[in-house]
């Protein structure tokens, strides 16, 4: 009886350790977790066929748009005409309401672009990948070769855009 209690408390906390390490977001130096989302025109856009380029991720939701949009506006005003360099705000759509169609929704993307594509995650499946915190917009910069080199949880704020403004720079200089 005592060897099975014990075997019970080995697999429970076996269990409670390996759903805590599931619980964190992909940190700076792991690869990042690949996806497919599709942008208002319902183009496929995939991250792994972008490798050779950097991507910034801008991953937020509906409540937070005008923030992600404050990062994507200082990105393009930067980096626009940069070809080995691109941007997304992957929008979090979970949140609205199923009775809405998607056409409506992309209607209204595509009268009222943001800064930079915009793609929707219509089930959430990136953002539970990526851990994604629901009130400020969480960036994510992937090298050339598919990794993770940049992470914050943040509101937009000059300071933070310069540590990844110098980041991608750096990368930048660095390529071939």
């Amino acid at each position: 009886m005592m060897k099975v209690a014990t075997y019970l408390f080995i697999c429970v906390m076996l269990v409670s350790v390996i759903s805590l390490a599931e619980d964190k977001p992909p940190k700076v130096g792991d690869v990042a977790p690949d996806f497919t989302l599709q942008d208002a025109e319902e183009k496929q856009h995939n991250l792994k066929k972008l490798r050779g380029k950097l991507v910034l991720l801008i991953m937020g939701n509906r409540k937070i748009r005008k923030e992600d949009d404050k990062w994507a506006e200082a990105f393009q005003k930067d980096y626009k005409d940069n070809e080995q360099v691109t941007a997304y705000i992957i929008a979090d759509m979970r949140s609205v309401p199923g009775f809405i169609p998607k056409g409506f929704i992309r209607s209204r993307i595509k009268r009222k672009p943001p800064p930079v594509t915009f793609l929707m995650d219509w089930k959430g499946q990136v953002h539970q990948r990526y851990r994604t915190e629901k009130k400020k917009p969480n960036l994510y910069l992937i090298s050339s070769q598919g990794k993770i080199v940049f992470h914050r949880k943040a509101n937009f704020k000059p300071e933070i855009y310069m540590e990844l403004k110098k980041q991608i720079d750096t990368l930048l200089a660095e390529k071939p």
